[in-house]
């Protein structure tokens, strides 16, 4: 260990795995931690998602809210995220369609963090779904993107901070995060292997999350029921041929030349007859 810097490893209030840490690999050296908007004297958990530059040796928080409640659109500047996230005041939210920016956020409740926006999010959000800090308020746009995930527990202090960074991990339990990670940085990171997001264990029972257009999960019983009401193979459609009666398919019929006067007019019409009714446009008898 270099002189001058020492790695904060006070043991973490919880001691639940959230990865098979025999799969855990670190990045090379220290890295450099950026500072900037995060509270000095509060503690980043281990596995915050981190943006790390590979060359400079710095790092940057990832971060990420997930919504508490569902937030649906509609002249609502109200959104309730879980507890713990790194939100601040003037932060941009968003999910690459949408976003908004945050004007206040109320700690009170023990259950969720209350943000008030500065405008409508622009869309419905389901519960559990995980926005990114945004470069704008059009929210198009990541501000960074992870690519690793925090070793140890780490305290924001004045000065700089130093810390070890995971570049691989497998049978990560999302649930047992304190930090989130966006679909956006899964997929910026081909080392890390998440298990299923929304399945979740109670003793004996097992929760698993129905699907939404936004996330996988169950069938709901509505669209089971939707399923169970097409007729089998209606997707398997065939085109019959037209009849003197019925709508039907046709093909082309072959090329005839204009007539060139008109002897030739007689035989180019019987011609065009016999294209039309090999091709089936009309009737052969």
């Amino acid at each position: 260990m270099a002189a001058g810097f020492k790695y904060n490893m006070e043991p973490e209030p919880s001691i639940e795995e959230r990865y098979d840490v025999s799969t855990g690999v670190r990045r090379r050296g220290p890295y450099k931690l950026d500072t900037t908007n995060l509270v000095v004297g509060s503690f980043l958990p281990s596995f915050t998602p981190i943006a790390a530059d590979l060359v400079k040796k710095t790092a940057q928080v990832a971060i990420r809210v997930e919504v508490y409640e569902k937030f649906t659109t509609g002249s609502n500047t109200t959104l309730k995220i879980k507890k713990n996230s790194l939100a601040y005041v003037g932060m941009h939210l968003g999910n690459g369609a949408h976003g908004a920016t945050i004007n206040t956020i109320d700690k009170s409740d023990n259950a969720f963090d209350k943000l008030t926006l500065a405008a409508d999010f622009g869309e419905d959000l389901e519960a559990g779904t995980v926005l990114y800090e945004a470069t704008a308020v059009s929210g198009t746009t990541p501000k960074v993107i992870a690519n690793s995930a925090l070793y140890a527990r780490a305290k924001v202090e004045e000065g700089i901070v130093l810390v070890a960074l995971l570049m691989r991990a497998f049978e990560i339990e999302p649930t047992k995060l304190i930090m989130p990670f966006s679909d956006i940085d899964k997929a910026n990171m081909p080392h890390f292997q998440f298990n299923a997001p929304d399945v979740t264990q109670s003793g004996q029972t097992v929760s698993v999350a129905k699907a939404s257009s936004s996330q996988d999960g169950l069938m709901s019983k509505e669209d089971k029921a939707k399923l169970d009401g097409i007729a089998a193979q209606a997707n398997k459609f065939t085109l019959s041929a037209a009849t003197s009666s019925a709508l039907g398919g046709v093909k082309q019929g072959v090329k005839v030349d204009d007539a060139t006067g008109q002897e030739d007019a007689h035989t180019k019409l019987n011609a065009l007859l016999a294209s039309l009714r090999t091709a089936g446009v009309i009737a052969t008898k």
